[in-house]
């Protein structure tokens, strides 16, 4: 077809002007440009978090924790409390599909570190919950032998549904980066770029890695460096505050004795 740029051009100045002129692909990937500051994404995901949290809030507020692992058949627990998790991790894996392909890599490292951030918490908690009742399988009372096991599977699957729950975004910033870095023409950006993405995504399947993999992008990034310091900290911080009050405790009674 026709050209209406080099209409009336030599054919020798045509061929020149084609070669000069990029030719835009309509196979380009659409993404909006990186602004900077909160992104409506983030609320979405401060919603999912916000509903995780009222979620297992719900669960302990609303039936007697050990008598719904009974083997009482009037005391089942709720498929609902299986499921929810499982519908924010299908949510999240949807925006991811439709509204996440639009967006600039940044953004999408900043929505998955609301979750991955915001849930440790509930992870040391649910760590807690399981070491509590897998010491209890050696304790002199029998029926623990029988009811731990099962409480440890349910909350080992719901903690891993609920890590899941981040991954989708965090997979497609991965590939977004390994993309990024493949167009940039350097060789050794190029293979960095596809090592990290593939094993980043591998880690979001595990506990802790996952969070170590939200770590290293921020600083690979330069974002986010001071909240991912504050939040590598707090535990330390917090560890030595109690260390700290047990100690003073325990001077304490020593001096009064």
């Amino acid at each position: 077809m026709a050209d209406y740029r080099t209409a009336g051009m030599p054919q020798q100045q045509q061929f020149q002007y084609q070669n000069q002129v990029p030719v835009q692909s309509y196979y380009a990937p659409v993404s909006q440009p990186f602004k900077g500051g909160f992104h409506p994404l983030y609320a979405i995901e401060i919603g999912c978090l916000v509903l995780t949290y009222g979620y297992i809030i719900l669960f302990f507020v609303s039936s007697n924790f050990l008598k719904n692992f009974s083997a009482t058949e009037n005391t089942k627990l709720p498929l609902v409390f299986f499921l929810f998790p499982i519908v924010l991790t299908v949510a999240n894996l949807v925006i991811a599909l439709t509204y996440g392909r639009k967006l600039d890599r940044r953004y999408l490292l900043g929505a998955s570190l609301i979750l991955k951030y915001g849930l440790i918490p509930y992870f040391v908690f649910g760590g807690m919950l399981i070491a509590v009742f897998f010491l209890l399988i050696f304790t002199p009372v029998v029926i623990m032998i029988f009811v731990s096991p099962p409480i440890i599977f349910v909350l080992s699957v719901i903690g891993w549904v609920t890590l899941c729950e981040s991954a989708p975004l965090m997979v497609l910033y991965f590939v977004k980066a390994a993309k990024e870095g493949a167009l940039s023409g350097n060789k050794g950006r190029t293979t960095g770029s596809i090592i990290f993405a593939v094993f980043g995504s591998i880690m979001q399947m595990f506990f802790c890695l996952d969070v170590l993999a939200a770590v290293i992008a921020c600083f690979k990034e330069k974002r986010h460096v001071k909240l991912t310091i504050c939040v590598l900290a707090a535990p330390v911080v917090i560890f030595g505050v109690l260390m700290a009050i047990v100690i003073g405790m325990g001077l304490i009674e020593t001096y009064r004795g």
